[in-house]
């Protein structure tokens, strides 16, 4: 090697290692950098949060009891739900007592039907308002057609207000009547009543002729209805409301099940009832020289229900269909002739069986 590379190894690794040097010194002074602006960050933040000033220590003496635990008002529940503290109820309870108001309104008529000249104007304490509880039921009747009308004396209140009419529904209006809202202005309305109709079919599936069907509301008779030639029923005019649907008359039902029915105008089909086996009673009245005689009143019933009612046809005969099975007693009587010589006949009914009854009757 000559003297000349000899001399230029050293000066080259003397410039590496300066190399490495500088780049170590740059390395660390970004590192300082960064950790500073860190620490700038953390010193802006605790001075722009307020300092809580410092506690200072109290002596013994000022130290304050501990207070006993305050009770706290426990709200009132009201009918409806509604939670109501009690300053509130008393103050609804001095709003309303002993103090009167007036009703005042008009009544009209949905439809193309003639307004009822006599109907019924009803005011009962709210279902659904607050202050019900001090509204008064109250019946007000009208008998001149007159659409108009105005209560004096109410006493203040929540008040459910209708109308009710022979073949209308008087859809119910919320009134509450109140301080500052002494004598409100309420319109009702008179909707036309609808037709309840169904069918009754016999155990074969055809159509039940000449079947009873009553319909009661809260144990009252409300319609009373008879099964045409394809076995269909209908109650007419019917207003709404709950009601139970029984085949049969209640003294003497064919169906000991009542059916519940819900009605809203205008129309309700009922399902159809399918009827069990039943039995027949087939009736013939002859009088003493054996003519057939018209116009007998036949009446009986079973011990199992059924009812018979009717009058012998010009053939001195009456069908009694649709009869559950029993015994049956039937008394016969003829306008014509005294009491003494109607006539009472007992009769025995299977399911399915017809049964003849011959009846002579008359002097």
């Amino acid at each position: 090697m000559s003297k000349e590379k000899r001399e230029a190894a050293p000066t080259r690794v003397q410039g590496r290692a300066l190399l490495v040097a500088i780049a170590l010194l740059f390395v660390a002074g970004l590192v300082w950098l960064w950790t500073r602006t860190e620490e700038r960050q953390s010193e802006r933040g605790l001075a722009s949060a307020p300092r809580a000033p410092p506690i200072e220590p109290r002596a013994e003496s000022e130290l304050a009891p501990i207070a006993p635990h305050a009770t706290e008002a426990v709200p009132a529940t009201t009918r409806d739900g509604e939670l109501e503290p009690f300053a509130s109820a008393r103050t609804s309870t001095q709003r309303f007592e002993g103090k009167v108001g007036s009703l005042r309104g008009h009544i009209e008529i949905s439809g193309e039907a003639n307004f009822p000249q006599q109907w019924r104007l009803v005011l009962r304490p709210s279902v659904t308002l607050s202050a019900r509880e001090h509204a008064v039921a109250r019946t007000l009747e009208f008998a001149d057609g007159r659409q108009d009308f105005e209560v004096l004396d109410v006493p203040l209140g929540g008040y459910d207000v209708s109308g009710e009419a022979a073949r209308f529904n008087g859809p119910a209006q919320m009134v509450l009547l109140e301080p500052g809202n002494e004598h409100p202005y309420v319109n009702l309305v008179f909707v036309p009543a609808g037709l309840l109709e169904g069918r009754i079919l016999d155990a074969h599936g055809l159509p039940a002729e000449g079947v009873p069907v009553t319909l009661l509301a809260s144990e009252a008779i409300a319609g009373e209805a008879w099964t045409d030639a394809n076995g269909v029923f209908r109650f007419e005019a019917l207003s709404d409301g709950a009601y139970e649907l029984l085949v049969g008359k209640p003294t003497a039902p064919l169906l000991r099940e009542r059916r519940p029915v819900r009605f809203m105008a205008p129309h309700l089909t009922f399902p159809d009832i399918e009827l069990p086996p039943l039995g027949e009673i087939h009736v013939r009245v002859v009088d003493s020289l054996a003519r057939p005689l018209e116009g007998v009143e036949v009446r009986g019933s079973g011990t199992n229900g059924g009812l018979i009612e009717g009058r012998t046809d010009f053939d001195g005969r009456l069908v009694a269909k649709h009869l559950p099975a029993g015994h049956y007693r039937l008394r016969l009587e003829h306008p014509a002739f005294a009491k003494e010589y109607s006539r009472r006949v007992a009769v025995d009914v299977q399911p399915g069986k017809i049964v003849e009854a011959p009846v002579r009757l008359g002097p």
